[in-house]
């Protein structure tokens, strides 16, 4: 079993304590390893997307130029998927998204879970909410909650529509706002 992490370098490893602490939980919980530090491996290439491909150990580690894409439609889709650990088999994940939608809303037990790509957060007007079932924890939503900019919260489905942005999290890009009235969401 193979797993990633996918970090970003700007002049520095953004996050790397996070992304030490979750490489080395699913090290630990999958082979009782003890931790590794990605800093031993990485080079710092500025401006770079890097993905860390391990099991046991560190396997391949790969350097991309950061393409910034645009999040303008969405389509709400269901599945009991679990990816609790970030696995590098994705094609359970990639299976969910929709032709004709850049991305999707995926939901879970009536819950708002995750994109294929990101974690989410959701602005009411005073402050911003996280789901407190994401699929994966991610590292920079991790960092956002320890700093208490987000409060993680259970979010039904029908309570999206409630909101008057959300964003898309995830370590490359960081906290992508999206305002609900420039966006398209499709239900099931």
């Amino acid at each position: 079993m193979k797993f990633i992490e996918t970090l970003l370098i700007t002049d520095k490893i953004e996050n790397l304590e996070y992304h030490n602490n979750r490489m080395n939980k699913t090290r630990y919980d999958f082979f009782k390893l003890p931790p590794l530090d990605l800093s031993e491996y990485i080079k710092i290439i500025p401006n770079k997307r890097v993905r860390v491909t391990y099991s046991k150990e560190i396997e391949k580690i790969e350097y991309f130029d950061i393409i910034k894409r645009k999040f303008n439609t969405f389509k709400i889709v269901e599945s009991d998927i679990d990816y609790s650990y970030k696995f590098e088999d994705r094609r359970a994940l990639n299976a969910l998204k929709q032709p004709g939608f850049d991305e999707v809303i995926i939901i879970k037990n009536n819950l708002v879970t995750d994109t294929t790509i990101s974690n989410l957060a959701f602005f009411d007007g005073k402050k911003w909410y996280t789901p407190k079932t994401p699929l994966l924890k991610g590292t920079k939503r991790q960092e956002l909650i320890d700093k208490g900019f987000l409060t993680e919260k259970e979010i039904k489905v029908e309570e999206i529509k409630n909101y008057e942005k959300f964003a898309m999290i995830n370590a490359i890009i960081g906290f992508y706002v999206i305002e609900m009235k420039n966006i398209t969401i499709k239900s099931f």
